[in-house]
């Protein structure tokens, strides 16, 4: 008895459906040297601050200060650690930060406590189980 011979299919590499249809400007390749894009791609006016790894763009996360090439605020770090979570956690719950990024947040929470306290106050979700008092 004669076994059929499988023919294998060549497996033909196609890129992602959305890199297809994307078409890159000549002049972005000098923006974003190395090809690396950041949260900074959003807008131009980026506002250095004395810490390296913080900065602030208008539009990102709502012109907080964030970490450098990520979304996340320093509020976000600092809400973290007043509930007592140790910078190790941190690191755990956010793997692609570094240590020095997570520590100039806290040090950034450290320098500017007003500003960072009045983006925890402002961006606090009411509760609606807890009974106040003329509700």
């Amino acid at each position: 008895m004669k076994t059929k011979k499988r023919k294998t299919r060549a497996l033909k590499e196609k890129p992602a459906p959305y890199k297809s249809k994307m078409k890159i400007s000549p002049a972005l390749p000098a923006k974003y040297p190395a090809g690396r894009w950041t949260t900074t791609r959003a807008t131009d006016k980026i506002i250095e601050t004395d810490h390296p790894y913080i900065h602030k763009v208008p539009g990102v996360v709502g012109g907080e200060p964030v970490i450098k090439g990520h979304r996340i605020s320093v509020r976000d770090i600092a809400e973290w650690w007043r509930l007592g979570r140790s910078i190790q956690k941190i690191l755990e719950a956010y793997p692609h930060l570094r240590l020095a990024e997570v520590c100039d947040a806290l040090g950034y929470f450290d320098d500017h406590p007003d500003e960072i306290n009045a983006y925890i106050i402002a961006n606090r979700v009411p509760r609606k189980d807890i009974w106040h008092p003329g509700h």
